[in-house]
């Protein structure tokens, strides 16, 4: 039965996206995103919380009998108590030995193995047979898979993942819906910054909030601490008469930070010349208030017009 806890840590976009790596574990993240429609930054840290949280692990597997392993056997075997743990140690020790499991019943210990040949297939049951303590070994061949799964139908046999919830920030611009609020707490830390509005800055951010402007903006540099943000943000109402954010698009960041916010940035100066920039900021937060946040690029758009022109 699918544990409870386990469905929950799973949405739909997780599933497709599991379903997909099912045929081609190797497919690249943009192609994957195009057809899952999402980005293919998004994919990749799906992929990596997925992972970095034990739920899935991505392996090259073998086929077989392409390799002469065609000899598939499933092996049983009952053995005294004191004498499991050497018959355990040998089953391990066979490079054709794939799988060991210790069951409960009328036999102590089952086996699959895929073998190039009956020879190596015998040598192993006289090893078997050898160690002190066998009562019993029998070894079936198989004939024919009815049936191989990787498990996934059976985590999802019991209920199916809650539907991913989707939300519109803007038209054209829609957002998993569990990114509403950190988007809307990021949305206006950003326009209390461009505003100047020192009280909103201090009550969205955390005392230690760390504000990182990377090159080539003229601002590049480190604020450590809200006094600091809050200079940096006396400076920027000082360089313009107005500054909007226009949000785009929005992705899951990848840790420390939640989230990265793409935005149309068009800006007055005080000569009231009109441009307009692509900016891209990483937030991450702490107990709801923003506790750090990165600048990681600008690339200058004169050619697009500011809002009302």
């Amino acid at each position: 039965m699918a544990n409870e806890d386990s469905q929950g840590r799973f949405d739909e976009l997780d599933r497709r996206l599991i379903e997909e790596l099912q045929s081609d574990p190797r497919e690249a993240y943009a192609a994957l995103g195009a057809r899952l429609g999402v980005t293919g930054m998004t994919v990749a840290n799906r992929l990596q919380r997925l992972r970095n949280a034990g739920l899935l692990t991505i392996r090259a597997e073998p086929n077989l009998p392409e390799f002469g392993l065609s000899t598939e056997v499933l092996g049983l075997v009952q053995a005294d108590v004191a004498g499991l743990d050497s018959v355990e140690s040998t089953l391990r020790a066979s490079p054709y030995v794939l799988r060991v499991h210790r069951v409960t019943g009328e036999f102590d210990l089952t086996f699959d193995a895929a073998f190039p040949s009956e020879i190596q297939m015998g040598a192993l049951v006289r090893d078997v047979q050898s160690v002190e303590g066998v009562r019993r070994l029998v070894v079936y061949h198989r004939m024919h898979t009815a049936k191989s799964t990787d498990g996934w139908q059976a985590v999802w046999a019991e209920s199916a993942p809650p539907a991913e919830q989707w939300y519109e920030l803007a038209p054209g611009t829609v957002i998993p819906r569990q990114l509403e609020d950190p988007v809307a707490v990021a949305s206006h830390w950003v326009h209390a910054l461009a505003a100047a509005d020192l009280p909103t800055v201090r009550s969205l951010s955390t005392p230690d909030v760390v504000f990182t402007i990377l090159p080539p903006h003229l601002s590049a540099g480190t604020f450590d601490g809200i006094e600091a943000v809050e200079r940096q943000a006396e400076r920027t109402r000082r360089a313009y008469n107005r500054l909007w954010y226009r949000v785009i698009a929005v992705t899951e960041g990848r840790p420390p930070y939640r989230l990265v916010i793409d935005a149309l940035s068009p800006v007055e100066d005080r000569k009231g010349q009109v441009g307009t920039a692509f900016s891209r900021m990483a937030f991450a937060f702490a107990n709801g208030r923003v506790s750090r946040v990165l600048s990681l690029g600008q690339m200058d758009l004169p050619d697009v017009p500011a809002p009302g022109a």
